[in-house]
């Protein structure tokens, strides 16, 4: 259970940040909408197409929000 915890505070962190740069017109509200969409199904997606996706809509700052962090601990 407790890898399910850190995964979904991983998640309510980085939609944090993703409305932080909403607020700050870094993305739009669609890239938002995608990312949220994104996020309830990541556990359907591979991970290389999810970091990839990620890393488009939030223009690259998901790279910095995760830097040298696997997206899936554990794998």
């Amino acid at each position: 259970m407790a890898l399910f915890e850190e995964l979904e505070r991983v998640k309510l962190q980085f939609i944090s940040v993703c409305e932080s740069l909403v607020h700050k017109e870094r993305i739009s509200e669609a890239d938002f909408d995608q990312i949220l969409q994104l996020l309830d199904n990541m556990d359907e997606l591979d991970e290389n197409h999810l970091h990839d996706e990620l890393s488009r809509l939030t223009k690259g700052s998901f790279d910095l929000l995760f830097w040298e962090k696997p997206i899936f601990p554990g794998k």
